[in-house]
């Protein structure tokens, strides 16, 4: 007679379902995009950063960059909304990241250059040009003679300029008005203007004089024994000199200009 052997006991546990509420799903929904919008928007002011943008002109940058309303870009720096698909490159591309990371966060955040490489640098005797990275807004002559108060304020509207090198965060952009300092400044030219940089003898500067709210660009000059004063730099204009007797503030050194073609009719 053989032994006997045990059955093999199967035990079966019961699952309750509970069928989960509408609303609850829909919150749960909104919250991952809220996440999304939250990590979007920090990646966002993280390349501003980087493009050396600043707070004030970050929303008209974006306006610019993407063809968009300024309360859209608005929305994209609050995390109330991203981009669509079809402004990601346009945006990536003027902040100078991979739109893959600006947009998913994805890789690194930008592209590794290849331009002291092409072969037309090497070949020639052309330097690589110099990294510009960000805008500076192009303000009027009015608010240069302000622009201790008006710095802070957010440019949206303005025309913005790319950021020339080894600039201070302060730097603005002025359109040469006149004939006082022809010929090396011609009217409409584009000028910018640090104001953290100092002034030297035979440095061109944006000052503003006391009994006016408009500033003006000329040259200083400071002579030994003889006191500072401002000229202008062409030879035939009328009364060049303006001394600097505590009636003058100047608000920042010129350090580049910038020459943009005017387009021709078709």
């Amino acid at each position: 007679m053989f032994p006997q052997q045990n059955e093999p006991t199967v035990h079966i546990k019961p699952v309750l379902t509970v069928p989960a509420r509408q609303s609850i799903i829909e919150r749960m929904v909104q919250s991952n995009k809220q996440v999304l919008r939250d990590e979007f928007a920090a990646r966002l002011r993280r390349a501003l950063v980087n493009a050396h943008v600043q707070p004030h002109g970050s929303g008209v940058f974006l306006k610019e960059a993407a063809g968009v309303t300024p309360k859209a870009a608005s929305k994209w720096l609050n995390a109330e909304s991203t981009p669509g698909v079809d402004k990601m490159p346009a945006i990536a591309r003027a902040l100078g990241v991979r739109t893959e990371w600006l947009h998913y966060g994805e890789g690194e955040m930008l592209e590794s250059s290849n331009v002291a490489e092409h072969p037309a640098f090497k070949e020639s005797n052309v330097a690589p040009p110099p990294k510009m990275q960000g805008y500076v807004p192009v303000i009027s002559w009015v608010q240069a003679g302000a622009w201790t108060e008006v710095c802070n304020v957010d440019f949206l509207g303005e025309e913005m300029v790319p950021r020339p090198p080894a600039c201070s965060d302060a730097t603005f952009a002025l359109r040469v008005k006149g004939q006082s300092m022809l010929p090396r400044y011609e009217p409409n030219l584009i000028i910018y203007v640090d104001p953290e940089v100092l002034p030297f003898d035979g440095d061109d500067v944006v000052a503003v004089l006391t009994d006016s709210n408009e500033a003006t660009f000329k040259q200083f000059v400071e002579e030994p024994g003889g006191g500072r004063m401002l000229k202008a730099r062409n030879p035939s204009w009328p009364d060049p000199w303006v001394p600097i007797n505590g009636n003058c503030e100047i608000i920042g050194v010129v350090i580049a200009t910038m020459w943009m073609r005017t387009p021709r009719a078709s």
